[in-house]
């Protein structure tokens, strides 16, 4: 395929090649001595026309033909594979150090021929010089000379130390080397060359590290050609007339310095019919540019851009070009500062770290438009920096703008000077390093890199602009400069690429929404083009990446993968394929992410998006793999398939692509929605039965399996951070689906008509549990704060009988395995305890539980512990500690120690350690704390007994001896004595029975009440009889009652022959901790009332026929008179609220709501009788207007226990 003839920029124009491939070349054995051999494919032919379509030496593809393939692409820059090397170049190259040796090269667009030279030149020796220079070997610095003539072009070359050589043709260099013409530039001690340049077919000019310029001459008589050489713009001679130095202003001279670039400028001089346009040649002297008349060999201007770019260290020209209206654009460097070096190395290194190349010099671009008229001299009025002016010899510069390359060389370089090319006029500028060559826009902050994969062994040679046009003017200018496609080519030490730039699009360029779509545009660069081995560039980050564009790029090209965009995924009939290549996309788009460090500006639930979107793609695969392992083993029928037809039906699939192979069409385009598939896979299983386990059963296993398996392996590929954000395998769609398998395999699994019957729900058992047990708890986000905690407890309360049911299906391995797993020591306690369990070593699975000990320590042991606790078998625990793992003793302290932490009671077992351990007074508190909640009257006896000898052991052992502590034993045992007496008076009441009824309850219960309650009978006071009957059941039965109810028993029977009884319950009011204030003080109403009923005051008050000494004698055998002797002597305890209460504070009567407190859960119809009886009370006490009795016996009292009449 041909393109466009090029342009006619020079004198000569460039031949068309032949159509035909050309003759290959024999290589020429035979040489003269030192000189390297010369082979034919040292240069590469680079057919500008492209109307050669094969050729031996390479292989090519035309761009826009179909079968290119592409390097990179975006929507403003496109590489592609143009052509391969000879071999014979690879194979040098391939070898070649880059680093001890330099290289140069070039892809010259007018020859239409590529060139790569290190030290020594593959076409021919570099001209050898008895001179030694300091100075380091350098490549030769050369120029293809064009040929109207021939088909290949002339050379030149020209050595470091000013050898030239010129071959009219490569032809003549390539048969041998011998036809060629040398010269020699007349160069100072230390001088060398620095630079060539092609002005035109025969005028070149040299340049010198001491800032001399040479004029080449290439002329040519009879068809012989000759170069010659002399000195550019010499000094004046001093033979010059006087008048000539009277009326001649003398000519600026330049500042001395290596000159390390020269550039073409149009000049501004008039074409008239027998004067030659006027050029400009342009060079750049350190940090000087420099402006010459090509024509008259003058210096026109120098200024030093020093002053544009700033307060910088070590500034250095590199290379300087001329765009088409004349603007100057110079390539700087510098030694740049901490900040910079440290954004540079994030940039191309992706930060520092061992073995990481720190940047040496930082580049920048320089715009310089000359400001006033040549001749004239400026002031520079204010500094650098855009729109400033730089004040220079022959005139100013104004400064267009500086413009940072996203670039920096390092110690780690290989050695070589950077190059500018101007593209569509300088609307781009190419720049080439070693290893990278970047575009850097003008009108437009478009900025961006092809960098080598492999600089360590590869190199930029050249870099050369097909263009089809010359540059435009500036009329065209403003009609569009730059508006259309322009391609280079770029030579590798591999291969040669050709590039195709979209001017239009770079000018168009929006820093807004372009930088997202350039890092979308890197990413798929990346998955598409850097799988390839035989690509040579590198893709990565620029180092002011969007955090935002980068999610959202990634996001989206992640979701395009899974929905098999056509733009990323080839279309394949075969899906496996297919589903490879997604997964494939997939790993390469996180590899690079992390390769280039820009994981860590990616949000935890954008780095989770990728993750799900990879695994569920991998689920996918393992599916349809499953599906197709299921039919090539012969089922006609797939269960799958129908409940991916019935998801389909449900949830229409509307794609343009979607064809009539449902379930093909949900691989490629519905991977996204597999968690949505389980639910109709689950629906299967409902339908068919135990049919469908295997199938349907191990299909929705594969799929979660698959999905936790590379959730749990590239965790840290990710960057994921457990708990996940709602993940998918955790929705209640999943998990229900889960439990339904699990609930139907177990159902079917424990079926007894199937006990000896292999069974697949049975199989599948240990597999469905792993995939519940694996599923994460999603973390907590705001408003889902409930969900998460029902979830969590749904798990909490699901797993133990998940495991028991494994237990009883015979996998209790696997149900060990998933406890232990997942740290569910108290499930794993459980399952180890199922059998026998004491003694120890009766237990089938001792050995297990010592092996899980050592294991997991403490976290097991004290969950063994708390199963003995909860199920009574402390004996376990000491019999461990007896047979001589003591450790166990440790275990059960420290179990104990977390629950009473906790708020949790274990005194019941820890008080006998705690007393073997001879920790008396521990164990005494134990023991009282203990008591205290005793049901059995024995059981509370013996504890606060033990308690007692405890404490009395610390003190006798040296320890303070604690009154309150031991006040606190007497009283409870003082409580236990009390209702020990009524248990022995109940059981003599009950004594006269005989036979069966002996032995009844209800029986003894009776014969109580009819001796001890005979005045609530005779009153009907039916409420507190009831009361009575359950007190004085429980007292039989050997149960502690608590205070309250002690005192209603000791109050409410006859007390024909133990009135102390009223003493006693005041007594132990007085004392109770734990009853709530109201209800104490209505308690000691009660107890009141019950003392002043309890006489007959209307006899006793009978006063006819009766002393006063009979009156006292009467008043001395009455209840009052004997509580009052029992309290009155203890002031402390007379003087309490409640213990001594005159017949008018004791009438108020309890509430419905207190007697409901009191006696919880009585029926309502004995609470209102409880009222009643309560009312009837305080009403017998009123009616018998006791207010002077009480005094009068009050008075005896004291009078009795010696104290003086008062008043």
């Amino acid at each position: 395929m041909a393109s466009p003839a090029p342009r006619k920029t020079h004198r000569y124009a460039t031949p068309r090649l032949s159509v035909t491939p050309p003759r290959q070349r024999r290589m020429v054995s035979a040489r003269p001595a030192g000189t390297p051999s010369r082979r034919t494919e040292d240069i590469a032919v680079v057919q500008d026309v492209m109307d050669v379509d094969d050729v031996q030496m390479y292989n090519e593809r035309a761009l826009g033909s179909g079968r290119e393939t592409f390097y990179a692409r975006t929507d403003e820059i496109s590489v592609a594979f143009h052509a391969v090397l000879p071999f014979e170049v690879r194979r040098e190259l391939k070898g070649a150090d880059f680093y001890s040796q330099s290289w140069t090269g070039a892809v010259d667009a007018i020859t239409g021929y590529a060139l790569a030279c290190p030290t020594t030149c593959y076409i021919l020796p570099c001209p050898s010089s008895s001179q030694d220079y300091a100075q380091p070997p350098s490549a030769p610095f050369y120029a293809l000379v064009p040929s109207r003539s021939r088909s290949e072009p002339g050379l030149v070359l020209l050595s470091i130390r000013g050898d030239i050589r010129f071959w009219d043709s490569i032809t003549s260099g390539l048969a041998g080397g011998g036809s060629f013409e040398s010269i020699s530039l007349e160069l100072g001690e230390g001088e060398y060359t620095s630079g060539l340049l092609r002005v035109d077919g025969q005028i070149y000019i040299a340049s010198t590290s001491h800032g001399r310029l040479f004029r080449l001459t290439l002329t040519s008589q009879s068809g012989r050609h000759t170069l010659s050489a002399r000195l550019f713009a010499p000094p004046p001679t001093p033979g010059l007339s006087f008048a000539r130095l009277l009326w001649s202003t003398p000519a600026p001279q330049p500042t001395v310095g290596n000159i390390s670039a020269l550039a073409l400028g149009s000049g501004s001089g008039e074409v008239g019919r027998s004067v030659a346009p006027e050029k400009d040649l342009w060079t750049l002297s350190e940090t000087r540019v420099q402006r010459w008349s090509l024509n008259k060999e003058v210096l026109l201007g120098e200024v030093d851009v020093r002053e544009a770019v700033g307060n910088v260290e070590d500034l250095e020209g590199v290379d300087l070009s001329v765009e088409s209206d004349g603007t100057l654009v110079v390539l700087v460097s510098y030694a740049g500062s901490e900040q910079e070096t440290a954004a540079m190395a994030l940039d191309q290194y992706g930060g520092f770290g061992m073995g990481m190349p720190v940047p040496r010099r930082i580049y920048a671009l320089l715009r310089l438009s000359a400001s006033t008229k040549r001749g004239e001299v400026v002031k520079l009025e204010g500094g650098g920096g855009d729109g400033g002016v730089i004040e220079g010899i022959g005139g100013g510069m104004k400064i267009e703008g500086v413009t940072g390359v996203p670039y920096a060389t390092t110690a780690a370089s290989a050695p070589s000077h950077p190059r500018l090319t101007l593209l569509g006029g300088g609307a781009v500028v190419a720049i080439r390093f070693v290893d990278v060559v970047v575009f850097c826009a003008r009108d437009s902050p478009y900025q961006d890199r092809l960098t080598l994969k492999a600089p360590n062994t590869d190199q930029i040679f050249g870099f050369g602009v097909l263009s089809s046009s010359q540059p435009p003017t500036h009329s065209e200018q403003d009609e569009g400069e730059g508006a259309g496609p322009e391609d280079v080519l770029i030579l590798t030490a591999g291969v040669l690429m050709r590039a195709r730039v979209d001017l239009g699009r770079v000018k168009t360029f929006d820093e807004a929404t372009g930088r997202a779509i350039l890092i979308r545009a890197l990413l798929t660069q990346a998955i598409l083009y850097g799988s390839n081995p035989d690509n040579p560039l590198h893709f990565s980050f620029p180092p002011e990446v969007d955090a935002e564009a980068l999610m959202t790029g990634a996001e989206g090209l992640s979701r395009a993968v899974l929905e098999s965009d056509p733009e990323i995924i080839r279309a394949n009939h075969d899906l496996t394929s297919q589903l490879t290549s997604r997964k494939d996309r997939l790993s390469w788009l996180i590899r690079f992410i992390n390769d280039n460090a820009a994981l860590g500006k990616m949000s935890q639930r954008s780095r989770q998006r990728l993750a799900t979107d990879a695994e569920k793609l991998y689920a996918g695969h393992q599916l349809w793999l499953k599906m197709n392992e299921h039919l090539d083993a012969g089922a006609s029928h797939s269960l799958v398939t129908d409940a991916i037809h019935a998801f389909t039906t449900a949830y229409p699939l509307s794609h343009p692509s979607a064809s009539h192979d449902v379930v093909r069409d949900f691989f490629r385009y519905r991977v996204a929605e597999i968690g949505r598939l389980i639910p109709f896979m689950v629906e299967r299983v409902e339908r068919a039965g135990e049919g469908a386990m295997r199938e349907v059963g191990g299909a929705v296993v594969t799929i979660l399996q698959a999905a936790l398996s590379y959730r749990a392996y590239n965790l840290a590929v990710y960057g994921v951070e457990l708990p996940m954000i709602k993940p998918w395998t955790s929705r209640p769609s999943a998990i229900d689906g889960v439990l339904k398998l699990v609930d139907t395999a177990t159902r079917f699994a424990l079926d007894p008509s199937k006990a000896n019957t292999k069974s697949a729900s049975k199989e599948l058992l240990p597999e469905l549990a792993t995939i519940f047990f694996a599923s994460p708890i999603a973390a907590d986000e705001p408003g889902s704060e409930r969900d998460h905690i029902e979830l969590k407890e749904r798990f909490d309360q699901l797993r133990p009988e998940i495991l028991e049911t494994l237990r009883l299906t015979s996998h209790l391995p696997n149900a060990l395995i998933l406890a232990a797993s997942h740290a569910d020591f108290r499930s794993l306690a459980a399952l180890l305890h199922q059998d026998t369990v004491y003694p120890p070593s009766s237990n089938p699975h001792a050995h297990t539980i010592e092996e899980y000990v050592d294991r997991f320590g403490g976290m097991f042991a004290r969950e063994v512990v708390r199963w003995c606790m909860v199920h009574g078998e402390a004996r376990v625990m000491f019999s461990m500690e007896e047979s001589g793992r003591g450790e166990w003793g440790k275990y059960m302290d420290e179990y104990w120690a977390k629950e009473e932490g906790q708020g949790g009671k274990c005194d019941v077992v820890a008080w006998l350690r705690d007393i073997g351990q001879g920790r008396w007074s521990v164990a005494g508190t134990r023991l009282f704390r203990e008591a205290k909640g005793a049901g059995d009257v024995g059981v509370k006896h013996f504890m606060l007994s033990v308690g007692k000898l405890a404490h009395l052991a610390q003190m006798q052992e040296g320890g303070d001896m604690d009154e309150a502590v031991l006040d606190a034993f007497h009283d409870s045992l003082d409580f236990i004595s009390v209702q020990e007496k009524m248990l022995d008076e109940f059981r003599e009441a009950a004594s006269t029975l005989r036979g069966k009824q002996k032995q009844s309850l209800d029986a003894q219960v009776d014969a109580v009440i009819r001796a001890k309650g005979t005045r609530l009978r005779a009153n009907r006071r039916h409420g507190l009889l009831g009361i009575l009957k359950i007190f004085v059941r429980q007292v039989l039965q050997g149960k502690a009652l608590s205070v309250e109810d002690t005192v209603d028993v000791l109050t409410l029977q006859d007390n024909a022959e133990g009135v102390e009884n009223y003493a006693t319950a005041l007594h132990l009011l007085a004392h109770a901790e734990d009853i709530p204030d109201a209800r104490r003080q209505s308690s000691f109403r009660r107890v009141w009332c019950r003392i002043y009923n309890h006489d007959d005051w209307d006899s006793i008050r009978e006063t006819a026929n009766v002393t006063d000494a009979q009156l006292t004698s009467r008043f001395c055998a009455t209840a009052l008179y004997t509580t009052f002797n029992i309290i009155l002597p203890s002031p402390q305890l007379s003087q309490l609220t409640g213990v001594d209460l005159d017949p008018n504070e004791c009438l108020s009567v309890p509430l419905m709501p207190e007697i409901k407190s009191r006696f919880p859960g009585i029926q309502e119809d004995m609470v209102g009788d409880l009222a009643r009886d309560y009312r009837a009370e305080s009403s017998g006490v009123e009616g018998l207007r006791l207010g002077d009795v009480y005094h009068r016996v009050r008075e005896l009292v004291m009078l009795d226990l010696g104290y003086a009449r008062e008043g």
